[in-house]
C-alpha cells in the first residue's frame, strides 16, 4: 500500500500542484496575460475529464490480456511517461512547445491517477477502506512535498527540472506492488473465460 501512496503522491500530488502553479508560470516565463495564462493552465485540468477513466480503463483492459502484474508495469510506464512530459514542460522555451509539452504531461498524470486507483482493489480486499484512504492521502502529501520543494529552491523551472526527475525515481515503486494469489487467480480465470467469450 505504500508503494501507492508514493505514486498516487507522484501523479495527483504534482497534478495538484500544477493547478496551484501553473497560471503563474506562463505569466513569469513566457509574458502572457493572467487572462492567457489561465486559458492555458486550464487545458491541463480539462484532461481530468477523460484522461483519469482512461488509464483506469486501460489497466482494465491490460490485466485481462495479460495478467495483474501488468496493472503495476503499466503504473510504471505512465508514471515514468509523466516524468518525462514534466522535464519537457520545464525546458520549453516557446509558448507552443510549453503547451504541447502540458498536454502530453497531463495526459500521462492523470492516467497515472487513474491506473493508480485500478490497483487499490487488488492490495487487500478486507481492508479496501483503509488502503483506499492511505492511497488517496498521497496525493495531498506529493503536492505538500512539491510546494516544499518550491518554496526551497525558489525558482519555478529548476523545480519543475527536479520534480520530473522525482516522479520518474517514484514509477520504481509501482514495479515494487505485489499481489495476493487469490487476486492473481481471479484476474487469470476472468482473462480466460474472457478469451473464450470472445472466440465464441
Amino acid at each position: 500500500v505504500w508503494m501507492l501512496f508514493i505514486t498516487y503522491g507522484a501523479c495527483f500530488g504534482v497534478e495538484v500542484f500544477m493547478h496551484n502553479m501553473a497560471a503563474l508560470y506562463y505569466v513569469d516565463r513566457f509574458q502572457l496575460t493572467l487572462g492567457q495564462a489561465g486559458m492555458a493552465a486550464g487545458v491541463f485540468g480539462l484532461l481530468a475529464l477523460f484522461a483519469r477513466a482512461l488509464g483506469g480503463w486501460l489497466s482494465d483492459r491490460v490485466a485481462l490480456r495479460k495478467g495483474l502484474e501488468w496493472r503495476a508495469i503499466l503504473l510504471f510506464s505512465l508514471i515514468l511517461g509523466e516524468g518525462l512530459g514534466l522535464l519537457w514542460f520545464a525546458y520549453s522555451d516557446v509558448v507552443a512547445m510549453a503547451l504541447a509539452a502540458m498536454v502530453v504531461f497531463g495526459l500521462f498524470t492523470h492516467m497515472a491517477c487513474g491506473a493508480t486507483y485500478a490497483l487499490v482493489p487488488f492490495v487487500d480486499s478486507k481492508a479496501l477502506g483503509g488502503v483506499a484512504g492511505i492511497v488517496g492521502a498521497g496525493g495531498n502529501v506529493g503536492a505538500v512535498g512539491a510546494a516544499f520543494l518550491m518554496k526551497g529552491v525558489g525558482q519555478a523551472q529548476q523545480t519543475l527540472v527536479l520534480l520530473g526527475f522525482v516522479v520518474m525515481a517514484s514509477a520504481v515503486c509501482a514495479l515494487a506492488v505485489r499481489f495476493g494469489v487469490q487476486h492473481k487467480r481471479q484476474t487469470h480465470e476472468t482473462s480466460l473465460s474472457t478469451r473464450a467469450l470472445a472466440d465464441v
